[in-house]
């Protein structure tokens, strides 16, 4: 299956949609990406565990004075797969950093070719959020990656039981994850999940933003 990238401005349309309606409720969006940073340029060819995780940043973080989550908006326009493909690394660093801290962050999803819309917590892929393989170029830091993957799964944030296939892939090839279209279609509109998440915790001080 070839890596399915955002095209056509899609993402920064869908980011200005997300940051909109959390400011109608009453939040602020607060950037939080490296891309047009001075010097960031020099990240875009290492392949170093430092600057992958930078480059992979989440897009947004949302905060109402008490309360912050971080946002990463993905959006896929394929005329013959609607499967998700969101890359593996932040995936494993949000769920580590929700484990060990307490970070939480949000992907908001859209493919407007399938008449997709969504959201899953990153900590949740693998668990809740269905992963039917992790795929990892061959073009590109190769081995480096392979050996990552094998310490996560040491770790537990890979499941072994997930297929990891090696294959020349497009753009970079950092390994990425598959997420079902069938999963994907039993998910609510973003929009829904951030009125859940961000009203109920104007409401309730706290509980809205939990994790289940």
């Amino acid at each position: 299956m070839p890596r399915l990238t955002d095209l056509n401005g899609h993402h920064e349309d869908l980011l200005d949609r997300v940051v909109r309606y959390a400011e109608h409720l009453g939040w602020r969006a607060v950037p939080v990406v490296y891309h047009g940073a001075p010097g960031g340029d020099a990240l875009k060819l290492v392949d170093d565990p430092t600057a992958l995780y930078i480059r992979t940043l989440p897009d947004v973080v949302l905060t109402n004075g008490r309360e912050s989550i971080l946002v990463e908006v993905k959006t896929h326009v394929s005329a013959r797969y609607a499967d998700a493909t969101p890359e593996l690394l932040p995936i494993v660093a949000s769920t580590a950093l929700y484990r060990v801290v307490g970070v939480r962050t949000l992907y908001v999803y859209e493919d407007p070719h399938a008449g997709i819309s969504g959201a899953w917590w990153a900590h949740e892929v693998f668990h809740n959020v269905p992963v039917r393989a992790v795929y990892v170029g061959t073009q590109r830091a190769h081995a480096d990656h392979m050996a990552r993957i094998h310490y996560w799964q040491q770790m537990g944030l890979v499941p072994r039981s997930v297929p990891v296939i090696a294959k020349r892939t497009k753009g970079s090839g950092d390994p990425y994850v598959v997420i079902p279209e069938p999963y994907l279609r039993t998910l609510a509109p973003w929009h829904y999940v951030l009125d859940d998440l961000l009203a109920a915790q104007e409401v309730e001080g706290g509980s809205g933003l939990v994790p289940r």
